[in-house]
């Protein structure tokens, strides 16, 4: 159950909310609709916990985490290596668990529900034959709906866009990151109750817990027991570009294929076959596409978009025959719109903390996702939630502790949502395609209730005593998380063995125990 009505000990409401609840900068509609939908009037902040925290890396697990902390009453800062905000990218998905966090930043919550793209989804074969669609996400599915509340949820964001909004949602509070840092260390001193990174130019600094957001590259590795040093290629990479939808739309080819009008729903079509799988969308303002393919010595780690879209088109013409619209629809992104990077993956780890709990992963540095799970954005968006809220049920003595129960409550929910990139990826890249023929429904993106319809702030509430006793009897208390899955066993597994797997022909999902639809 969560704390009552973000009150201070007086009584009073946070952030100028008067005592009777109304607000009067804002809009009577908008007060409305906020109380129809559940969705808080004003951004309102718990009593200051007087802890003190460090953020390494300005993503959007980060900000996430820099806000939630900022709104449970923590203190915050926040460091980022890049001289600035990195305004490239194309579509980040964000599954309907993530979007609870907009129901308490409604001025955000209400440009990004804007901004969004609601898409219909279809599934073609490479020949140009539909196999199902078009339909909203699984998620979105009309008995899926029912009594769902806050902001709505669909499967498309500009990655610009979305990112913007959480940066003037970070300025509007007064929380304003330190571009040019880079961290090269992190450390910890347990009897002084301190965590620290080191930067570039020899500074140090220090707080009582640094959050590791920085990536899948994150420093953070020599410092954090039992992580993998090393990450591994996952044997594919991607093309990918974001554009201007008018160089699509000058196309002749793409203009008779899609006959797509800028003020009509925005359209998603995968394109399947021959052991890789390419995605194209058109909305109002952009375009964009992705093609996973396997990769080769071109292909790098950088975000860099410096690829010629004719070179798309050649790979993806090594194994079979490129549909004429599709070969059509990549070569319109202009110069300087396409990256081809290559998917890395760490095996997980059980251990996201420094020994003693000063130092944090969260995100990328703490979990490596897939593209096809639709999902690593999302989960890092529920980190920076259950850190946040497991530092302020802790208050600053156990600070330390709440990291590593945020660690327990995390894990194996995180772990099962990684295998659900494999098993996206053998859906389009190892198709059965006689299972699809008698149900063609069976070709849709997995997108599992035990994802979509978590509460991660609630969650936290409810489980954080059990996690925190857990850690404190080092485990004699058992934890009963029931956040992944249900009915499923939990076990640990590896990157090889998923490969093996499917290398044998064995359907990942067949495999599961428990509940993962």
């Amino acid at each position: 159950m969560e704390p009552s009505a973000n009150k201070q000990p007086n009584g009073t409401l946070l952030n100028g909310t008067h005592q009777n609840g109304t607000c009067p900068s804002i809009p009577k509609d908008r007060l409305e609709d906020a109380a129809n939908r559940g969705i808080d009037a004003t951004v309102m902040r718990y009593p200051e916990t007087g802890i003190n925290i460090l953020i390494a890396g300005a993503g959007l697990g980060g900000l996430t985490c820099a806000l939630e902390c900022w709104r449970k009453g923590h203190n915050v800062r926040i460091l980022d290596r890049s001289p600035g905000p990195v305004w490239t990218g194309d579509n980040v998905q964000i599954q309907p668990s993530a979007m609870l966090l907009l129901r308490h930043w409604p001025d955000m919550g209400y440009e990004i529900e804007g901004n969004q793209y609601d898409v219909a989804m279809s599934y073609y074969k490479q020949t140009g034959e539909r196999i199902w669609g078009p339909a909203p996400p699984m998620f979105n599915d009309p008995e899926n709906l029912v009594g769902r509340r806050g902001f709505a949820s669909v499967n498309a964001h500009s990655r610009i866009k979305l990112y913007r909004a959480f940066l003037s949602q970070a300025e509007r509070i007064g929380l304003t990151v330190e571009w040019g840092k880079k961290v090269v260390e992190y450390w910890e001193d347990v009897e002084q109750g301190a965590g620290g990174v080191v930067l570039e130019n020899g500074e140090k600094r220090t707080a009582d817990v640094v959050v590791a957001a920085d990536g899948l590259r994150t420093k953070s590795d020599t410092i954090v027991p039992g992580m993998p040093k090393e990450l591994k290629t996952s044997g594919k990479a991607i093309y990918r570009a974001g554009f201007p939808v008018e160089y699509a739309l000058r196309d002749p080819t793409v203009r008779d294929m899609w006959n797509f009008m800028t003020d009509e729903q925005p359209t998603w079509q995968f394109w399947l076959g021959n052991g890789a799988h390419a995605m194209v969308a058109l909305t109002k303002d952009l375009a964009f596409w992705s093609f996973i393919h396997s990769h080769d010595e071109s292909a790098t780690e950088s975000w860099v978009p410096d690829v010629d879209p004719s070179e798309v088109v050649e790979v993806m013409e090594k194994d079979a025959a490129v549909h004429p619209a599709v070969a059509a629809f990549i070569k319109t992104a202009p110069k300087g719109s396409v990256v081809n990077w290559q998917l890395k993956f760490r095996d997980p780890h059980e251990q996201w903390t420094s020994p003693g709990g000063r130092v944090v992963q969260l995100g990328d540095a703490a979990h490596a996702f897939l593209p096809t799970s639709g999902n690593g954005a999302t989960q890092a968006i529920e980190d920076g939630v259950t850190l946040a809220t497991c530092l302020q049920l802790a208050g600053r003595p156990q600070a330390a502790n709440a990291t590593k129960a945020y660690n327990k409550l995390r894990f194996q929910r995180v772990s099962c949502g990684q295998k659900m990139g494999f098993v996206n990826q053998q859906l389009k890249q190892h198709t059965d395609w006689e299972a699809i023929e008698k149900n063609p429904a069976l070709i849709r993106s997995r997108y599992p209730r035990w994802v979509w319809s978590h509460d991660p702030e609630a969650y936290a509430y409810d489980k954080f005593c059990e996690a925190l006793h857990h850690v404190l009897t080092d485990g004699e208390v058992e934890l009963r998380n029931t956040n992944y899955p249900p009915g499923h066993k939990f076990r640990n597994w590896t990157m090889q063995e998923i490969q093996e797997q499917i290398k044998a022909g064995q359907s990942l999902e067949d495999l599961q125990d428990g509940d993962w639809s």
